[in-house]
C-alpha cells in the first residue's frame, strides 16, 4: 500500500495533474520508495532501465567515469525533479550512473507503469515531449558553457540549471546546497566555486549562507548567466 508521503509526491508532480483519478491511483499503487545515503549509487551504467526516478528529497547527480578514470557529471537533480525517462522510453540500458550527493529519498515508477501511461494518457505524452525537449536544451547549454566560457561562469550556469522551473518545479528561491555539492556538479574545485559565488554575490545576484544559496531574482540571475561570459561583467 502506498504511503501518504509517496502519494503526496506523486500528486505534486506536474505530470500527474492531468491524469484521471484511476491513472493516479494505479501509479501510486505500483510506485515505491527508495532511500539512499550520500555517495550511494542509485543505479549503474549498463543496468537495465526498469524504473523512472523522481527525487522526493535530497540531491543526486547523473555522471560517468571514463576508461581512464576521469569522472564527468552531466546534470544534478534536486528535489522535485524526475530523471531517466529517455532510457525507459527506449527500453535500453542506462548509459550513465546516478549517485546520491546527499541522503536522498526517491520514488520509482516501474517501466511497465510508465509505458501504460504512454498508451493511455495524451497529457502524459505531452509532458514527456516537453521534458525531453527541456533536457536537450539543458545539455546543449551545458556543453556550450563547458567548452566556451570561463570556468567561473560554468559554476554559475550549473547553479542556474537547478532553478529550471520546468525540469525542477520543486526548487524554491533558496536552494539547500553546499559548495562541495556545487563543485561535484560543476566538476571544478571548491576554491573556484567559492570565488564564483563571491563574485555573483558582489553582483547582487545571489545571497550565500551556510549550506544554502538564495537567488535574489531568479529571472534576472538566469538571464545574466545566459548572456554573460564572466561573472565579473
Amino acid at each position: 500500500m502506498a504511503s501518504e508521503r509517496l502519494k503526496k509526491f506523486i500528486c505534486s508532480s506536474v505530470w500527474s495533474k492531468n491524469l484521471t483519478e484511476d491513472q493516479v491511483r494505479r501509479v501510486e499503487n505500483e510506485a515505491f520508495e527508495m532511500t539512499v545515503s550520500a555517495g550511494q549509487i542509485v543505479c549503474r551504467r549498463g543496468e537495465r532501465a526498469d524504473h523512472w526516478y523522481g527525487v522526493a528529497e535530497g540531491l543526486v547527480k547523473v555522471s560517468n567515469v571514463s576508461r581512464s578514470g576521469r569522472p564527468t557529471t552531466f546534470i544534478g537533480i534536486p528535489a522535485g525533479g524526475w530523471l531517466g525517462e529517455g532510457s525507459v522510453l527506449k527500453r535500453e540500458n542506462r548509459p550513465y550512473d546516478v549517485v546520491a550527493l546527499r541522503d536522498s529519498r526517491l520514488v520509482l515508477v516501474p517501466s511497465a507503469t510508465f509505458h501504460w501511461l504512454l498508451d493511455t494518457s495524451l497529457p502524459f505524452n505531452r509532458f514527456l515531449i516537453d521534458q525531453l525537449n527541456a533536457r536537450l536544451g539543458q545539455f546543449v547549454l551545458r556543453l556550450e558553457h563547458a567548452r566556451s566560457h570561463h570556468p567561473e561562469m560554468h559554476v554559475a550556469h550549473c547553479l542556474a540549471e537547478l532553478f529550471n522551473a520546468q525540469l525542477y518545479p520543486g526548487t524554491a528561491t533558496t536552494l539547500e546546497i553546499s559548495q562541495e555539492e556545487i563543485s561535484f556538479l560543476a566538476g571544478v574545485s571548491r576554491q573556484l566555486v567559492n570565488r564564483a559565488l563571491h563574485r555573483l554575490e558582489e553582483a547582487q545576484l545571489i545571497e550565500v549562507k551556510y549550506g544554502s544559496i538564495k537567488i535574489i531574482d531568479v529571472t534576472r540571475f538566469c538571464a545574466f548567466v545566459s548572456l554573460s561570459d564572466d561573472p565579473a561583467e
